[in-house]
């Protein structure tokens, strides 16, 4: 016996790339693809980050994103967020990091 559901099936695709800009900047580019298969509900998100090191253990950074979904899609740029369906939806953060 098979149970029946009506969850699709989705392929996620992710590239990133870092390039140091000189001995203290670096930038971070994502991109992300959510195909969702027979159906419309596809996500791309976009996102860059740019980082400062103050020293090797701390450094400041600042990042942009946007998330867009097509068709029916809801899928938000942060954890905690919500969008409307089909919606797209930006994002800025910056902050620092230092690590133990």
């Amino acid at each position: 016996m098979c149970a029946s559901t009506d969850a699709s099936n989705s392929d996620l695709y992710y590239a990133g790339v870092t390039q140091p800009l000189s001995p203290a900047p670096q930038l971070d580019v994502q991109a992300a693809r959510r195909n969702v298969r027979n159906g419309g509900g596809d996500t791309t998100m976009l996102v860059a980050r740019l980082s400062y090191f103050l020293s090797k253990r701390t450094s400041l950074y600042s990042a942009i994103g946007c998330m867009n979904n097509a068709g029916n899609a809801v899928i938000a740029l942060d954890a905690g967020g919500s969008v409307g369906t089909g919606k797209c939806q930006s994002g800025v953060m910056a902050g620092i990091r230092h690590m133990f």
